[in-house]
């Protein structure tokens, strides 16, 4: 196995947007496929001016479309290509295209592709292993399959939100300013991906294959409590969470300590320790309350010890796109004998990859796509 690429060979035809399906397209990508996302210059990704709402005007639009960061992490290692979909040609051109890849992901609403004419049937009648992967919000069986929704709406439906309570009286609190569902959906969608691919190459039958971001977000709410606290009674263990008092200290080295004391020491002791932890530094304060029994750990309070860049140096890529310049996207969170997964080139800029994709692998002519972008929103240059 490729240490850091172990899905070279695999060709992705990514039609998604925003975050769910990008960022599966993203993990794909990172691991090795090559992934063609599709776009249109009067249909691309939503996510090309998330963070750069501000810059309207600032900016000739052709510029600003490609100055989000956020879009940058979502879409690095990946092809570019524009086709209008709603456009008989470049429609055919895409089926074309799917003869020559192994799987095809969409978040769109159910019968989206349906209604352009790229249906699973079209897909397999132009290469019967090809894998659609739909990663759908609810679903084609579900009484919901018509309704769009975003994130923080199937959050809500799935019954996350309910579990986001005040931990001292478990008052309802509501809905995170982050949602789960889109990474929680892509993470189901990877798994998916990877055993159709491998199935579809084994028996040289591909699948369409349809996964609920609202139940995959159900599926990791369900775990129920009482269960756990049953188990516990069961194996004999006190199920409920102690109370607690801790007291912030602060070290001879500028730095502070959280400390659970109450139940190791009296309060003069505690104070005691205190006053000698204000001339030890961190390391050595915490140790000489772990001797008398107490725990503690280091309070973080230093900005950049948060995020990314607390958990290793090699989180952040730094990066150079060809239109915002240098800046740090986040790396994929694994490695593979050591190594994590190279970043190959950074996000595509729209239309960037046509003519590998449009030239060398459907044999367009450099006519027909080299204007494509001059007069958005027509399909010009056909043969």
């Amino acid at each position: 196995m490729s240490a850091d690429l172990p899905l070279r060979g695999v060709r992705v035809i990514e039609l998604c947007w925003v975050w769910s399906g990008p960022l599966l397209g993203q993990l794909l990508a990172d691991l090795g496929a090559e992934v063609i996302k599709i776009e249109w210059y009067k249909r691309f990704d939503l996510y090309r001016t998330r963070g750069v709402e501000r810059l309207a005007g600032r900016y000739p639009e052709e510029v600003r479309r490609e100055m989000s960061q956020s879009f940058h992490g979502l879409n690095r290692n990946k092809v570019g290509v524009t086709l209008d979909l709603k456009d008989d040609d470049h429609r055919a051109s895409m089926l074309e295209l799917v003869k020559l890849s192994d799987i095809v992901i969409e978040n769109f609403t159910v019968g989206t592709l349906e209604r352009l004419g790229i249906g699973f049937p079209a897909l397999a009648a132009a290469n019967p292993r090809i894998v659609l992967l739909s990663l759908a919000g609810f679903g084609s069986e579900s009484m919901l399959a018509d309704m769009r929704a975003y994130g923080l709406a199937l959050s809500s439906l799935s019954g996350l939100e309910a579990r986001v309570v005040d931990s001292r009286d478990g008052s309802f609190l509501g809905s995170p300013t982050f949602v789960s569902s889109d990474p929680n959906a892509a993470s189901y969608g990877l798994l998916t991906a990877i055993a159709a691919i491998l199935d579809a190459r084994r028996s040289g039958q591909g699948a369409h294959v349809e996964i609920s971001q609202l139940e995959a977000a159900a599926h990791i709410g369900a775990d129920d409590d009482d269960s756990l606290v049953a188990l516990a009674k069961d194996l004999g263990l006190d199920p409920t969470l102690p109370a607690s008092s801790t007291s912030i200290v602060p070290t001879g080295d500028g730095q502070h300590l959280c400390i659970d004391w109450e139940k190791a020491m009296a309060a003069d002791m505690f104070d005691g320790l205190a006053r000698k932890a204000g001339a030890l530094n961190a390391t050595d304060a915490l140790s000489a309350f772990e001797a008398a029994g107490a725990r503690g750990v280091r309070v973080i309070e230093k900005p950049a010890e948060f995020g990314a860049g607390a958990a290793n140096e090699s989180t952040l890529l730094p990066t150079i796109h060809p239109v915002s310049g240098a800046e740090n996207i986040v790396a994929a969170p694994w490695w593979m004998d050591g190594h994590r997964p190279p970043l190959r080139k950074t996000a595509p800029t729209l239309g960037e990859g046509n003519a590998y994709v449009l030239g060398k692998l459907l044999g367009w002519p450099h006519e027909r796509y080299a204007v494509l972008g001059q007069h958005p929103g027509k399909a010009e240059g056909r043969a």
